[in-house]
């Protein structure tokens, strides 16, 4: 389960790192001094909310905006290997986790991607990728780099002192758009109006001359430039000064960290079961979408679609190699504590989550059972005859009391928070994705 964590906790924890690492800048104004308010900054690797340097915020009612010019929102659902920055905002009442009252998503590198010999470059820079890299085609589904060849791709991830960028999440977009440029300048110069970014083996020369002087803008610097052109001639249209160090994005990987802050459970999903399939070994399903891989045929003989998890472990080649599951579904015959029916004695930990400790599990008595659905919510009219369906999974949906956030909707995506009963949710609050 997540841990609870205090507002001055999750602010004290990150605060260094943060300001070292979110100096803004400006095209061609002077730059943006760091945002006092942010808790942390770094790499999504949790989802249900979403979990960031190893705390887990609450994410219903949140503004996602661009971490770039700080205004305008992004509709792209928060996903595993994004990079961003928190601004928290108080605590939930119920769950006493830290609210985000703004998540800022740095944008990553954008262009078509080259692949040779198992290696990546985006827009002429060089991109790192290893086993932990998400790589996703434009379907959301996980493919290879080597499908990626010619194809139009968004690169999250964290700049590198040498040039480099690590990937974290590698999406294909259905369509080419505008290129972007992030990374760390290895050199300026002023006079001709250019800076180079890239490693010394693959440099890419870029020319800023119509945008004048920027402040902040010195080797070493980590840099986003909205660019025309192609590599070796290309032009900046727009660029931001993201801080004068890369040190603090080098050190956001050291925190890239699950709630347990374990490395074999760096990565974590909270939601429920869908589309699950057994096999010799245990089982395979899906939470949010992303697949998860359970060793524990004991266990596995005893979850379904529906049940509620969290699971822990790795994400590997797009896959949650799961060493921790924690479930609450409908009472079957065994009431698993850590390990105590695991016969498989395969080393993956699993239990049984607590019962509700108030027959009214919508009290504060009972925080553990505040559940979170991402799906497709249908009605016939607001609030009235709702269903929410998570992958395969469908809920009726009493939303008759539930706050809503950003809007009312009768049908889309969403992120909904509440209880569920049998094959019931009952929706405390609710959240359109599909309108941002």
């Amino acid at each position: 389960m997540s841990k609870t964590i205090s507002p001055s906790t999750a602010v004290m924890a990150a605060v260094t790192m943060v300001l070292a690492a979110c100096g803004g800048g400006g095209s061609t104004t002077p730059a943006a001094t760091p945002v006092a308010s942010i808790a942390t900054a770094g790499t999504i690797s949790g989802l249900g909310s979403v979990i960031v340097n190893g705390m887990r915020y609450e994410t219903v009612g949140s503004s996602v905006l661009d971490a770039d010019d700080r205004t305008r929102e992004i509709k792209t659902p928060l996903a595993i290997g994004m990079t961003v920055e928190i601004e928290q905002n108080g605590v939930d009442a119920m769950t006493q986790r830290p609210i985000a009252g703004k998540i800022h998503v740095r944008g990553g590198i954008k262009g078509i991607a080259s692949v040779s010999q198992g290696r990546l470059s985006v827009s002429g820079l060089p991109v790192t990728t290893d086993a932990g890299t998400l790589v996703l085609a434009s379907d959301g589904q996980v493919t290879t780099l080597e499908q990626l060849q010619g194809v139009a791709v968004e690169v999250h991830g964290l700049p590198q002192a040498d040039g480099s960028y690590q990937a974290t999440r590698i999406e294909a977009q259905a369509q080419p758009g505008s290129t972007r440029l992030v990374g760390t300048v290895a050199s300026v110069n002023p006079t001709a109006a250019t800076l180079v970014l890239g490693s010394s083996a693959q440099p890419v020369t870029v020319s800023y001359a119509s945008l004048g002087a920027v402040p902040g803008l010195v080797a070493g610097a980590v840099v986003a430039l909205e660019v025309s052109g192609t590599p070796g001639s290309y032009s900046a249209t727009r660029l931001r000064v993201r801080s004068t160090s890369v040190q603090g994005y080098t050190s956001e990987a050291g925190q890239y960290i699950g709630t347990t802050r374990k490395a074999e459970e760096r990565n974590e999903l909270y939601g429920v079961i869908s589309d699950q399939a057994k096999s010799a070994n245990g089982c395979t399903f899906k939470v949010q979408g992303v697949p998860v891989q359970a060793t524990s045929t004991t266990l596995c003989a005893s979850i379904a679609d529906g049940d509620y998890v969290e699971a822990k472990g790795r994400i590997v080649n797009g896959v949650l190699d799961a060493t921790r599951i924690e479930f609450e579904g409908q009472h079957r015959s065994a009431d698993y504590s850590d390990d105590s029916n695991d016969s498989d004695h395969d080393g993956l930990r699993y239990r049984r989550l607590a019962p509700p400790t108030s027959n009214d599990p919508a009290t504060p008595a009972a925080p553990s059972r505040s559940f979170e659905l991402y799906g497709n919510l249908s009605c016939s009219a607001l609030n009235t005859a709702c269903t929410l369906q998570s992958g395969t999974v469908r809920y009726s949906a009493d939303l008759g009391s539930a706050t809503w956030e950003h809007g009312q909707v009768v049908s889309g995506f969403v992120e909904a928070k509440g209880y569920l009963s049998g094959s019931s949710f009952k929706v405390v609050k609710i959240e359109s994705k599909s309108s941002r």
